[in-house]
């Protein structure tokens, strides 16, 4: 009775080890299966991508061609969005102007300054 009870313990360690054994390779044959099928997908993204970037370089080629041969129809050319645009640079509003033909008298803008300026 007791080599029956050894041998059943045997059979059991085996058929453990055979059912881990099978699905760690099962576990092993999906993630190897999901690689592949991510890398097939990334081809394909990628295939998919190049072919749209030839077919709008093309079409750009194709329509500076057009406009190279019908320069009347060539739209006007737009300032780029991306950057702003600068007003004229003007003088300071609250600086007198500059000295002219007129003169400028230092003391009536002496005087000025000081009835704008608050008291202390």
């Amino acid at each position: 009775m007791r080599w029956l009870k050894v041998l059943a313990i045997a059979v059991a360690v085996v058929v453990v080890f055979v059912v881990i054994s099978a699905l760690s390779h099962i576990l092993y044959l999906a993630g190897v299966g999901l690689l592949i099928a991510a890398a097939l997908f990334a081809a394909f993204k990628g295939w998919e991508q190049t072919k749209r970037a030839r077919e709008r370089r093309e079409e750009r080629r194709q329509q500076r061609e057009e406009r190279r041969a019908n320069p009347s129809i060539e739209a006007p050319r737009q300032q780029p969005t991306g950057l702003p645009i600068e007003a004229p640079r003007q003088q300071p509003t609250g600086l007198p102007p500059a000295a002219t033909s007129s003169g400028f008298d230092v003391e009536e803008e002496l005087a000025r300054l000081k009835r704008e300026l608050p008291d202390r």
